[in-house]
């Protein structure tokens, strides 16, 4: 099989599960929609461009050698440093709150994963924090961990 095969029947489960998912929360209606709706449509979104990659994936059928290049290149060491990045971010995030946790994991981002200057690591991650939380808190009124030094 292909990579785009089977990337589109990821996504294509992926949009089934969250069509599920929306379906199961209520949909109500488009004047009073309930809180699966925007799940459900999601989902549907998800469904129809997994098919628009799959179909035409499945109909150039197979092509030998290719699954010795689909993981040739992966830099596991990247990979698994962000998901314990990720981890070690849910775990602190109650704790250090949401400002100082997301900086620290998009300091993190910026300087060892993918290294940029020291100036562009931090700046880039106090303001994507701020920007977050301007949405999250501000905008959306979403109650986010102000942690222990209160700061939010």
């Amino acid at each position: 099989m292909k990579r785009d095969t089977f990337s589109g029947l990821f996504w294509l489960l992926m949009g089934i599960g969250v069509c599920y998912g929306g379906y199961d929360l209520k949909l109500g209606s488009v004047h009073d929609p309930g809180s699966g709706f925007i799940f459900f449509w999601v989902g549907i979104i998800m469904i129809v461009l997994s098919l628009m990659i799959l179909i035409p994936a499945v109909r150039r059928g197979p092509n030998t050698g290719e699954m010795k290049t689909l993981w040739s290149g992966v830099q596991w060491k990247k990979i698994l440093s962000v998901l314990l990045a990720l981890f070690a971010y849910g775990y602190v995030f109650t704790t250090l709150g949401f400002i100082l946790s997301t900086v620290l994991l998009l300091i993190f981002l910026f300087k060892i994963v993918e290294p940029q200057k020291w100036s562009i690591a931090v700046a880039g991650a106090i303001l994507s924090a701020l920007i977050g939380y301007g949405v999250f808190q501000l905008w959306l009124g979403a109650p986010l961990p102000k942690g222990f030094l209160n700061i939010g």
